[in-house]
């Protein structure tokens, strides 16, 4: 694989780390204890350094590192986040993300507000280190010092593995004579180039003693270079191994170590809190023994992917689960395939449809034809199916949008997401961001109302709500926006519409009339014009997008309880369902989504106005004839 190939890899993972810091911040600022998630928050942000680093994208690559740093000070201290934090965070995300569009297309300099973000990171980081000045740190190469010795002969692995294994066990039993708690031994094999990809060793030996107590440590080092040929930029230690006593599992050591490859770590449980069994370095120590765990079979490590779950090594001799395998298509491929499968239906419904055949009679025939139908309705539903994505990460990315939003407007909000797993066309959730991004502005902004007071006068929570959900109904993907607000003044919204010209003032319209006015162009009932909304722009551009989507918004609302703006959106634009019309003798497909009724007129409904031409008296109302023969100019011969 080329270079290029590779960064174009690069910046597609990249690009799916950097959306999703947006949302795991947030959550992280809803519940600051949850250290699982700022892990997950640190490796992402780890990989993204070092893979920055090694595609020659320093800029991001600098401004990361420090990033790392500040996430890395939150993962070793249980305060509560200091005031500003969460800001801070954020807007480093959007540094990080500007500033990898400034890498991706090469432009020079840097983006405004880069060095201004990243002062605020380094003087929170100097926070940090004075108020951490009067305590020790552990002196990590100390302990290489004291118990290892940098060893630049050759020996060979047995006698390796016999003196490492006494040492363990003199060390063991003099740390954890009691047994209580779980002793583990991490060996670490990373080439020169571990500091180019954004690893060192003291990185695991911080983490590491956030999870326990490292009793001690053996470093290898092997072909040192003369002061003269001495590179800073190559790691020259080969393996380094330590004991670690702790209380975790040997899945959750494991996992400090994921951005790893297998072949770079191995963690081997030496002595167990339960009655203690025989290790693989108690073996070592014996005649028989391999050379090297390492030697050993890799340990099988498996990710199950429904729910996210990690399986332990332990359990996989005893549960067998099917794991799941992925792989990247181009997607210019992935439209060759429907466009031909969308030829291969017009195809089968020509020949079904076609009269000389049908005039055959021959039973067989009709049969195959019909076998052919349901084999080419399993295909598209097939490769309909390829381009649906679930919609959760379009919904994460609005808990950044929803926050930024109520600290604007000062208002207290929650946000609460529904049908995250909902799954929609892929083209479809490259052009909804921008309309539902529009919507919770405005639900916020004009929605809810202006002040705490407000709502708990009308008998309210002082924190507003906005719910974003997502569900199928009637063979329709339904994405829905509501508040809990003050809801739409009907009368306010007419008044404000004939103001402008939109409507006369002796219209009838019924309610969702009334609320299809506030999406005309330049409409607005805000009496403040705001960054956020308000400016008479805005609705409109959001029903402009969702029509080209060949879908269409629909208002329900209730004054002093609340508003919902539904997108009401097809199930994929790959492929649609038609209706078959025939017209003089020609056969025409009409789009499904464009008939809003059929039906087969009565003589007696259809009526003839002199100069007016036809029309049809359907439920009151009078519907003009159109017929398609005349209107299209076709012959009837």
């Amino acid at each position: 694989m080329s270079r290029e190939q590779l960064k174009a890899i690069f910046i597609e993972e990249a690009g799916e780390i950097i959306e999703k810091l947006d949302s795991d911040i947030i959550d992280f600022e809803a519940d600051s204890s949850n250290k699982e998630l700022l892990n997950e928050l640190f490796r992402g942000v780890h990989t993204l350094k070092g893979n920055a680093n090694a595609f020659g994208f320093t800029r991001l690559g600098g401004f990361v590192h420090h990033f790392e740093d500040l996430l890395d000070h939150f993962r070793s201290t249980d305060a509560a986040l200091p005031e500003g934090a969460v800001d801070v965070l954020l807007n480093g995300v959007d540094i990080i993300k500007e500033t990898m569009s400034y890498e991706v297309n090469e432009v020079a300099g840097v983006p405004d507000g880069y060095d201004a973000c990243l002062a605020a990171i380094v003087d929170m980081l100097d926070a940090k280190s004075t108020s951490c000045a009067d305590t020790p740190a552990e002196p990590m190469h100390d302990l290489a010092a004291e118990f290892g010795e940098i060893q630049t002969e050759t020996s060979s692995p047995k006698e390796c593995d016999k003196s490492l294994a006494e040492g363990l066990k003199q060390s063991v039993a003099a740390a954890n004579p009691t047994g209580e708690r779980s002793v583990y031994l991490v060996e670490l094999t990373l080439d020169k180039d571990i500091y180019f990809r954004g690893y060192d060793h003291n990185l695991f030996f911080r983490i590491l003693s956030e999870s326990g107590n490292i009793i001690e440590s053996y470093w290898n080092c092997e072909n040192i270079p003369s002061l003269e040929n001495f590179n800073s930029e190559e790691s020259l230690f080969s393996n380094v191994s330590i004991i670690l006593e702790t209380d975790k599992t040997q899945s959750e050591i494991e996992e400090i170590f994921e951005f790893l490859f297998d072949n770079e770590y191995n963690v081997t449980l030496i002595q167990n809190s339960a009655p203690k069994t025989k290790s693989k370095v108690e073996q070592a120590a014996s005649e028989d023994a391999a050379p090297s765990p390492k030697q050993d079979k890799e340990p099988q490590r498996q990710v199950i992917k429904e729910g996210s779950q990690k399986e332990d090594k332990k359990g996989l001799g005893e549960q067998q689960t099917q794991q799941k395998s992925y792989i990247k298509i181009d997607t210019a491929k992935l439209d060759e395939l429907f466009d031909t499968v969308g030829e291969l239906v017009i195809a089968q419904n020509f020949i079904a449809q076609n009269d000389k055949i049908k005039d055959l009679g021959d039973p067989s025939i009709n049969k195959t034809i019909e076998i052919l139908s349901k084999i080419t309705k399993v295909i598209q539903d097939r490769v309909m199916s390829l381009r649906m994505v679930a919609i959760r990460d379009t919904f994460e990315k609005m808990k950044r949008v929803a926050r930024d939003t109520a600290k604007k407007t000062g208002k207290e909000i929650k946000l609460v997401i529904q049908g995250e797993d909902t799954e929609i066309d892929k083209t479809m959730i490259d052009s909804l961001s921008d309309p539902i991004v529009h919507m919770i502005r405005n639900a916020i902004d004009h929605g809810l109302e202006d002040s705490a007071d407000d709502r708990v006068r009308a008998g309210k929570d002082k924190e507003g709500a906005i719910t974003l959900r997502a569900y199928h109904k009637s063979g329709n993907i339904i994405i829905s926006i509501s508040d809990d607000g003050r809801g739409i003044d009907k009368n306010a919204v007419f008044s404000k519409a004939v103001e402008r010209g939109l409507i006369s003032a002796d219209n009838v319209l019924n309610d969702q009339q009334i609320y299809a006015l506030i999406m005309q162009p330049g409409f607005s009932t805000a009496k403040v014009v705001s960054d956020i909304s308000g400016r008479g722009v805005g609705l409109d551009v959001v029903k402009t997008s969702i029509e080209k989507l060949r879908g269409k918004v629909e208002i329900s609302s209730e004054l002093g309880k609340g508003s919902t703006f539904s997108i009401i959106l097809p199930l994929t634009l790959a492929i649609i369902d038609g209706m078959l019309v025939k017209s003089a003798n020609d056969i025409f497909i009409i789009p499904t989504l464009s008939v809003v009724e059929s039906f087969v007129p009565p003589k007696e409904i259809v009526h003839m106005l002199k100069g007016k031409g036809e029309f049809v008296s359907l439920r009151g109302e009078q519907i003009p004839v159109v017929r398609l023969n005349e209107a299209l100019g076709l012959s009837e011969d």
